[in-house]
């Protein structure tokens, strides 16, 4: 029996076992950047496998992170770009890596508004695609570097967009997209302190 909201013992060891245990894969988390993607063009058999592999970590448990029919509609939406006769090259994928991580906080037309918006501000989409998930590992380590017990302290790293010029940007922009990477990693965390706990007491495992 469990009084006044404490968790017995023995479920409370289950949680800091397992909350230890993800803090350890969070900490040394890496996730592709553009130059460590395949060079050759994929097939959207292949886009799909990668995507899942690399964002498992924040679905739970058989949720399908993409499907085919998903991508479909992301590149009718004019959120990802057309694939060139049904060939994926590296854009294609950081595109829909970016999508499919933040469509876990924001809608998908709050998502193509700010890749509108980085277009618009011709961003070096590559180095702000890298810089982008450099911040949010970074978070990550040290959102789960926290006692699991103890809310996590407020991230202070920035990002610097420049554009395919060389030049930066404005800074406004770099503040929005900063506060969703930062959004996506507290998400994160929670999701994993709550799915731990609902383990720890019998419900499902991350």
């Amino acid at each position: 029996m469990v009084h006044d909201g404490a968790a017995e013992p023995g479920r409370q060891d289950d949680y800091e076992a397992g909350y230890a245990a993800y803090a350890e894969r969070m900490r040394s988390l890496h996730i592709s950047r553009v130059a460590e993607m395949p060079r050759i063009e994929l097939y959207l058999d292949q886009v799909l496998s990668i995507v899942s592999s690399e964002l498992a970590f924040m679905y739970a448990p058989g949720e399908r992170v993409v499907t085919g029919a998903m991508v479909n509609n992301y590149v009718k939406q004019r959120v990802v770009p057309a694939p060139v006769r049904k060939r994926y090259a590296r854009r294609h994928l950081a595109t829909l890596l970016f999508v499919c991580a933040f469509k876990q906080v924001l809608s998908i037309e709050q998502i193509r508004v700010l890749l509108a918006l980085a277009a618009e501000a011709d961003i070096d989409s590559t180095r702000a695609y890298d810089d982008m998930i450099g911040l949010f590992e970074e978070t990550l380590r040290e959102l789960f570097s926290e006692d699991p017990g103890e809310p996590p302290a407020r991230i202070s790293s920035t990002l610097r967009f420049f554009n395919t010029q060389g030049e930066p940007v404005d800074g406004k922009l770099e503040g929005l997209f900063e506060n969703a990477v930062i959004l996506l990693a507290y998400s994160v965390h929670v999701n994993a302190v709550i799915s731990l706990r609902e383990s720890a007491i019998g419900g499902r495992a991350l």
